[in-house]
């Protein structure tokens, strides 16, 4: 490795370090804010990033479009706040949720989610038509897992998870390490349920 490349990539390196402690210190900041709210502003935040980050090269291979649920199918992990906007969004459209479907999958965790029926596996917010219901108020999680493979791969049924390539834009993940850090994470039936309260 040349010096110049080691030079760069230390660069490179303090400054994602500098972009995570200054995420954890602003989140530190707003960690009484409204939930929803503080919710809005993390996704906005994820947005501008993944909208900057699509001006870069190579983000033209991104294949994930409307309709391609395979992640769908999935653990998903959320933080409450998200949790919250999602139940408030239900509420102002009229909307509800299947609750016996989300006390089934709350019986699983990360590692044994597979363990469900097919359909049991499948997003409470995943539409007939393979789209999201949620779509703007969806998790960062969701926001940021972009895939440059062929979405066949990302279909559990055909067990070819080594072949998936995800386009990583390290902001982003900066972003999402240091609200990790602040905010934890949850499963997202654990998180609904208990952003349900009353309602479950």
């Amino acid at each position: 490795m040349s010096e110049d490349h080691n030079s760069a990539r230390l660069r490179r390196m303090a400054e994602l370090r500098a972009l995570y402690e200054g995420h954890v210190a602003r989140f530190r900041a707003v960690l009484r804010q409204e939930p929803a709210s503080l919710a809005r502003e993390a996704h906005a935040d994820m947005e501008a990033l993944l909208v900057q980050d699509r001006q870069q090269p190579g983000a033209e291979a991104i294949r994930c479009n409307k309709g391609c649920s395979h992640c769908c199918y999935g653990p998903v992990e959320i933080r409450a706040h998200e949790a919250v906007l999602l139940v408030e969004q239900l509420r102002d459209e009229g909307r509800s949720l299947d609750l016996e479907k989300l006390a089934r999958q709350s019986r699983y965790s990360v590692e044994t989610w597979r363990e469900q029926t097919a359909a049991d596996q499948s997003c409470v917010f995943l539409g007939h038509d393979g789209a999201c219901t949620v779509y703007e108020m969806r998790p960062n999680a969701c926001r940021k897992l972009l895939v440059v493979s062929d979405p066949r791969h990302c279909d559990i049924s055909r067990g070819e998870y080594e072949r998936i390539e995800r386009r990583f834009c390290w902001e982003a993940e900066m972003l999402e390490s240091a609200a990790l850090e602040v905010f934890g994470l949850q499963l997202m039936p654990l998180a609904l349920r208990a952003a349900l309260g009353g309602d479950r």
